[in-house]
């Protein structure tokens, strides 16, 4: 498992593949929309004041959806940017361009994608790779992590933890807390009100504040 420190994780803006509604894994690059790409300037002037505890660096998947997100992103941040091929999305193989809602049927069935990944084998490298960045960071300057929204269900996956749909450019921090047994994080996501960004617990944290109250 994960080792129990901070980190920001943050989906790419909007594709073209979102807007189609067609999949787009791991191997099937598309750029973002217009709206994709005013999404992390909009939200970058907020990340300098409004981030607590500040991020250390940006890691972000090589593909261009999360590339240009990044970019976007670090414009309210300056700080350095690591490119990790191994953040990339879900693998989807023979897949890739069919109707979402099809592939998101068989994948709930437990059907692999011909010619991709496996869940499993998805949600390990996801696991090693977020690990591997988790190790060399320090607690009080947490990695802020720029990928898709397969990464957050690949966790889910690990920790048989089920995650809420995760939308575009809606950012995340990953808190930990020991305690809870069961997925042993708090989960806050960040929105945009007027002129603040407010923090508040994500949906999919109702399970583990149950665990929380429960054990109190």
């Amino acid at each position: 498992m994960l080792p129990l420190k901070p980190f920001y994780l943050i989906r790419h803006g909007q594709s073209t593949a979102n807007v189609r509604h067609i999949t787009a894994g791991g191997l099937f690059d598309c750029h973002l929309t217009e709206l994709g790409r005013q999404q992390p300037q909009a939200l970058a002037p907020f990340l300098k004041d409004h981030m607590l505890p500040r991020p250390s660096r940006i890691y972000h998947s090589t593909m261009i959806r999360a590339h240009d997100t990044a970019k976007f992103l670090n414009e309210g941040l300056g700080l350095e940017m690591t490119p990790d091929f191994d953040l990339r999305e879900h693998d989807m193989g023979a897949w890739d361009g069919l109707p979402w809602n099809d592939v998101l049927l068989q994948l709930k069935s437990g059907t692999p994608p011909p010619g991709g990944e496996s869940t499993e084998k998805f949600a390990d490298r996801i696991m090693r790779t977020l690990k591997k960045i988790l190790i060399t960071s320090e607690i009080e300057k947490p990695p802020m992590i720029v990928a898709h929204g397969g990464l957050f269900h690949a966790i889910g996956f690990m920790y048989e933890y089920a995650m809420s749909e995760i939308q575009n450019c809606h950012l995340h921090y990953f808190e930990p807390v020991p305690q809870q047994a069961l997925f042993p994080w708090h989960v806050w996501q960040f929105d945009i009100e007027g002129d603040k960004l407010v923090r508040k617990p994500a949906p999919f944290n109702v399970m583990a504040d149950t665990e929380r109250r429960t054990a109190s």
